[in-house]
């Protein structure tokens, strides 16, 4: 299993809730409105491509594989889901 952050910027805000149910099927963490840490055994590469079809030709998304050391400051749930995942 890797853990993964997964960023995007939907321009229009378009399939929002679409993109969270998608990340929300894994062992997910919402960072922010638009970034979540999940853990999941399939690559960034596959990710992205189930992201792809909700992403519009203005939209941004990237898929980056996490790793330790990382260093962090913010709410105790997403510290202990990165403590789990990552070390």
């Amino acid at each position: 299993m890797s853990a993964l952050l997964v960023a995007f910027d939907l321009e229009t805000g378009r399939n929002q809730p679409q993109v969270q149910a998608l990340l929300e099927q894994y062992d997910a963490m919402r960072f922010s409105s638009s970034a979540f840490a999940i853990n999941t055994h399939l690559s960034p590469d596959t990710i992205f491509e189930q992201l792809q079809p909700l992403l519009g030709k203005d939209d941004l998304a990237y898929v980056v594989t996490l790793d330790k050391p990382w260093m962090g400051y913010g709410y105790e749930a997403m510290n202990g889901w990165l403590k789990r995942h990552l070390g």
